[in-house]
């Protein structure tokens, strides 16, 4: 079984118009990583205790993606951007220091 991105299309667009090629292959990587789902393995991943199914995947100091997952097979794109804008992130201490926080 994989997930299928559903939502969030509008989102990730906007984003991309004015995004670095970097930037996009980083949040690409995520994407497929979530389909086959492998990105709770492969990347730094904090849940958004306000939202039960909605989580941030770090995927640098200043760039964060948020995804929503709707149900057993499909999941949305939320948010794309800065860290510091990003709803709803509060990054634990110990992930600040680096470390890894396991879902």
């Amino acid at each position: 079984m994989s997930f299928r991105l559903d939502t969030g299309i509008d989102v990730l667009e906007t984003w991309t118009a004015h995004s670095e090629e970097d930037d996009r292959s980083l949040v690409y990587q995520a994407l497929f990583a979530m389909t086959d789902q492998s990105l709770f393995r492969t990347h730094r991943i904090v849940d958004d205790f306000q939202r039960l199914n909605e989580f941030f995947v770090l995927l640098r100091e200043d760039l964060v993606l948020k995804l929503r997952v709707h149900c057993f097979d499909s999941f949305g794109v939320v948010y794309v951007g800065p860290s510091a804008k990003a709803p709803g992130l509060v990054i634990p201490q110990r992930e600040r220091r680096g470390r890894r926080v396991t879902p």
